[in-house]
Formats: C-alpha cells, sequence, structure tokens
C-alpha cells in the first residue's frame, strides 16, 4: 500500500511530459535539455488527466540558454508538479521538423 491509499503513478511520468512539451511545444523541435529542478506537490493518481504549463523566465542570449518555469496540473487544476527547465532553444523556428508522435494512455 501506499500513503495515498491508493496506487499511484510514479512521479518521473510527469517529468516526461514536461520534457516531452519542451521539445514539441516551447521552445519546441531541436531543443536542448540541459537541467531540471522537480518538486512533486501532490500525487498523480491513475486516470489523472494531465496538463503542462510552460513559462519563459529567463534567457541567456549568448549561450542560447532558455530558464523555464514547468508546472503540471491534474484535471481539477490542482499543482501536482513544479519546477524549472534550462534549455538550449534551437537556432530558429522550423528550423528542425517535428516528428509525429504516437498516442499515450495509462490506466
Amino acid at each position: 500500500g501506499t500513503p495515498f491509499k491508493t496506487r499511484i503513478a510514479h512521479g518521473m511520468w510527469s517529468a516526461g511530459l514536461i520534457s516531452a512539451a519542451l521539445a514539441t511545444v516551447l521552445p519546441g523541435p531541436g531543443t536542448i535539455y540541459l537541467g531540471q529542478n522537480l518538486s512533486f506537490r501532490r500525487p498523480v493518481l491513475l486516470g489523472d488527466t494531465l496538463t503542462v504549463k510552460l513559462t519563459v523566465s529567463g534567457k541567456q542570449d549568448e549561450k542560447k540558454w532558455v530558464t523555464i518555469d514547468t508546472q503540471v496540473f491534474n484535471q481539477d487544476e490542482k499543482l501536482v508538479v513544479k519546477g524549472d527547465a534550462t534549455v538550449m532553444a534551437p537556432g530558429a523556428a522550423g528550423e528542425v521538423e517535428a516528428p509525429d508522435l504516437p498516442s499515450v494512455r495509462i490506466g
């Protein structure tokens, strides 16, 4: 059993969603993931619907490094994960073509 009285998703599942959003949406294809800090605020239950919110919070133009605040919310708009990522942004929009991604469902 768990302290949550039910099965929960592994915390890194939420982190993987952040990584996917960085690679496909903001900054997008061609992004190089340099680092991530995470704080797991509440459990993700099986069947939850998650939404990733990314907000640019800083940049170092000479290195093309961008700091992005990362948040994951459940279907009740409760914060489940928060943190910040450091990425190297791609050179120009459309420089790297985005691949088609498979559909994923767990639960």
